[in-house]
């Protein structure tokens, strides 16, 4: 393979001027970058935000803040870090809430939180802990530990496959304990596997990391769809490679399918360049082989529902969806 190409997802490409894609709430044209995942921190001191921020940005994390119990939960169900910094102390919504939802929630149970409290007392930290907290930190902190304490965490999760590393969506073990759930579940569910078709073809031309930061942006697409148009409880998966898991409502299911459909062929454009999209295909091979029309990106939406069951185990289920 020779050198690959530019794409205009990488930095310095501005090619969302023209107003191609306003109906987006995020542009397929910001930048993207390798990072180690994404953490939300939520405190109400903001000087305190300042020096965690500026810590864990040090460490290659992208950082969210929220000052706010209910703003910090609508950041989580919307971008899903990997990890949470949360306070107990909130104006409105307090920690132990947020952490109650986060827990209860399939789309972000498996972010890994860690509540940051100036209590010391041991019932507090029961209660943390009880609700599912992983880690509990008590102030005046020393920040170097804490810093540690969630790069380790989230190295943990990934080598376990329970975030994928490109997208920091949940992974292969995770989404299988969803399906295991799905086979007993009395609820009218809907499992959609949604695959990237010819995504080898541009990250053969344009690089891995261009491929993965095209994968990052499918994943924000998929989180935008279920804010939208799902429920608090609908899960998002990364099997690996081009293929993505939405679990949701069956009633939820066409108009979800319908709005993928329309945005994504919007933004998958903007990836190539202006004869690639004019000719509808990419030529792949190298100079010793006659090069290969390999069509634009595209979804491959399949779906199975409840009423398609019983399955008796996940090998049917996925089976079926095949």
């Amino acid at each position: 393979m020779g050198d690959t190409k530019r794409s205009p997802l990488d930095a310095g490409w501005r090619m969302c001027h023209n107003g191609v894609v306003p109906a987006l709430r995020w542009s397929p044209c910001e930048e993207a970058s390798m990072t180690n995942g994404t953490v939300l921190i939520v405190d109400t001191d903001p000087d305190q935000i300042r020096v965690l921020r500026e810590a864990l940005e040090e460490e290659g994390f992208d950082v969210l803040t929220a000052q706010q119990g209910e703003e910090a939960w609508q950041l989580c169900r919307r971008h899903l870090p990997q990890a949470v910094i949360l306070a107990l102390s909130l104006p409105d919504v307090d920690g132990y809430e947020v952490l109650r939802r986060i827990r209860n929630a399939l789309r972000t149970r498996h972010i890994h939180v860690t509540l940051l409290t100036e209590r010391h007392e041991r019932r507090d930290k029961i209660a943390g802990l009880e609700l599912g907290a992983d880690d509990y930190v008590v102030k005046p902190f020393d920040l170097e530990e804490l810093r540690l304490r969630v790069r380790n965490a989230l190295r943990r999760a990934q080598a376990g496959s329970l975030t994928d590393p490109a997208t920091g969506l949940p992974g292969r073990r995770l989404i299988q304990e969803h399906l295991r759930e799905l086979l007993t579940s009395q609820h009218d569910w809907a499992l959609l596997r949604i695959t990237v078709r010819h995504l080898d073809a541009f990250s053969e031309v344009y690089g891995f990391m261009a491929g993965e930061d095209f994968l990052r942006l499918v994943a924000r697409l998929l989180t935008e769809a279920v804010d939208e148009l799902g429920t608090p409880s609908d899960f998002i998966g990364h099997s690996g490679g081009e293929e993505f898991v939405i679990i949701t409502d069956s009633q939820r299911v066409a108009p979800m399918i319908a709005y993928l459909e329309e945005r994504f062929p919007t933004f998958s454009q903007m990836v190539y360049s202006f004869k690639e999209r004019e000719q509808g295909y990419l030529l792949v091979g190298g100079r010793e082989e006659e090069p290969q029309r390999i069509p634009l990106m595209s979804l491959e939406i399949r779906k199975v529902t409840a009423a398609d069951g019983p399955f008796s185990d996940i090998v049917e289920l996925t089976e079926a969806i095949q």
